[in-house]
């Protein structure tokens, strides 16, 4: 399975909608970032990990796995870009892994490491058109009717006809 481990905060101070959502709300910025990962890799067989700094609780919530880098259990790894970094060092297989930071430091390990890298700004871009993709698909789909009734057709055949 592949696995998307994703510099969270250094996603969410490259892309200007998300730093827009950080300002008003540290939480709110991650549900909806989570919801719109969700939803863009649901049923694809991918994994994804958003990484933060900080202290933190982490959560699971299908295929979408949260963070941080100290919490009140397990090891503390002080901060987000040596846990990345230990993700990828106990990949089983690094090449199944992408690693979406603009960070040198992190993207230089996980390629010494044998994962694909992706910058944050790269990253989102695909995810948004791919919003906006399926967007325009339901709006085309909404304003064609799925089905014309007989009664429908014979009323559209006579206006037709006048």
């Amino acid at each position: 399975m592949e696995s998307i481990i994703i510099d969270a905060y250094n996603l969410m101070h490259k892309v200007s909608e998300l730093q827009l959502l950080l300002k008003q709300s540290q939480d709110t910025c991650v549900d909806s970032v989570t919801a719109k990962l969700h939803g863009h890799f649901f049923g694809k067989g991918v994994k994804v990990v958003l990484v933060f700094d900080g202290f933190g609780k982490n959560k699971h919530e299908q295929n979408i796995d949260v963070k941080f880098s100290k919490t009140n259990t397990g090891p503390d790894y002080g901060n987000a870009d040596a846990l990345i970094k230990h993700l990828v060092e106990k990949s089983r297989n690094a090449k199944l892994v992408k690693v979406v930071s603009s960070d040198r430091d992190i993207t230089f390990h996980a390629k010494e490491c044998g994962a694909r890298i992706q910058t944050a700004e790269s990253f989102w871009g695909e995810v948004k058109d791919r919003r906006i993709e399926r967007f325009e698909a339901n709006r085309e789909e909404n304003e064609k009717p799925g089905l014309v009734t007989k009664n429908d057709y014979d009323f559209f055949i006579k206006e037709f006809k006048k």
